[in-house]
Formats: structure tokens, C-alpha cells, sequence
């Protein structure tokens, strides 16, 4: 009798054991099919972003870029004497535009910011940038200019490097 129960308490689990696998079966092919679409999703979405990145900006795209950033980098710039003037608040906003201004002080400094906002505004960023490449290209070697760009603090992303050293090859 003890033998029975034992074989049915068995047979049981073993029953139990083999729908609970193919369960575990079931969800893993619906979990497969899951993953198989949202691999095909991201496909699709790494696609249209390539076509995007690809894609000619229009002029009102590229001026606007060049206003945002001629609006931001004055700003970072001012964020960054901040920091380094080892004040906060109103003081460190008072030492960074007198350090900005030179002897002219703090409206010097508004000046300096102000100036350099409407010359990005104007120019833009790339064209800045491929004429102080021109420049510096006019004084050093470009293999100088390389070791240069490869001696930044690997802060600076490489992104940048690369589009750093594609900028000396169009200058």
C-alpha cells in the first residue's frame, strides 16, 4: 500500500513537473517572439535615424542650431568661471564677469559674453571652428595639432576627437 502511494505521489510530481516545463516552454517561445520584434523595432528605428542624420538641413535648421548655441555657450562659459572662481552665488557671479571683463571689470565681462553670443549668432559654430583650424594650421603641423587633439583629458568624448581631426582634414 505504502509502495502505491509512493509510485502515485511519484507519477504525481513527475505529471506536475512536465506541464509546469512545458509552461516554462511556452512562455520562453513567447518571450523569443518578443525580443525577435522588438530587435526588428530597433532595426527600424536605428534606420530612420540614419536616414534623419543623413538627411540635408535646411537653412532656418542650421541658423537655428547656431542661435541655440550661440545662446549657450556664453553661458557655459560664464558657468565655468563660476566654478573656477571658488565663490557661490552672487559673488562667484561677480568674480567670473570681473575675470571675464579683465580691466574693465564686471560690464566688460557681460561685454565679452555678449560679443562672443553674436559673433556664434552670426557665423556659426562650424564656420568658427574651420577658421580657427585655418589659423592654427597656419602656425603648426597638423600631425602637432593631432597629438594635441589625442593629449585632451579623456573627459573630452571621442566624438568630439574625431570630429576634431575631421575638421583638420576640410581646413
Amino acid at each position: 500500500m505504502a509502495y502505491q502511494m509512493l509510485s502515485s505521489t511519484l507519477a504525481l510530481t513527475v505529471v506536475a513537473l512536465l506541464v509546469w516545463a512545458l509552461q516554462l516552454r511556452r512562455a520562453n517561445a513567447v518571450l523569443r517572439a518578443e525580443v525577435e520584434e522588438l530587435g526588428k523595432q530597433l532595426e527600424q528605428a536605428v534606420q530612420r535615424l540614419v536616414q534623419y542624420e543623413t538627411e540635408p538641413k535646411s537653412k532656418t535648421f542650421t541658423k537655428m542650431v547656431d542661435l541655440l548655441a550661440a545662446a549657450g555657450i556664453p553661458g557655459l562659459i560664464l558657468l565655468a568661471a563660476m566654478a573656477i572662481s571658488g565663490f557661490a552665488g552672487a559673488a562667484a557671479i561677480t568674480v567670473a564677469l570681473s575675470s571675464l571683463g579683465g580691466p574693465a571689470g564686471m560690464l566688460g565681462g557681460i561685454g565679452v559674453l555678449v560679443t562672443l553670443g553674436v559673433v556664434i549668432a552670426k557665423y556659426g559654430v562650424t564656420d568658427i571652428s574651420l577658421a580657427l583650424v585655418r589659423k592654427l594650421l597656419s602656425t603648426r603641423s597638423k600631425a602637432t595639432l593631432i597629438q594635441e587633439i589625442e593629449a585632451l583629458p579623456r573627459v573630452v568624448p571621442q566624438r568630439f576627437r574625431n570630429k576634431a581631426k575631421a575638421m583638420l582634414e576640410v581646413g
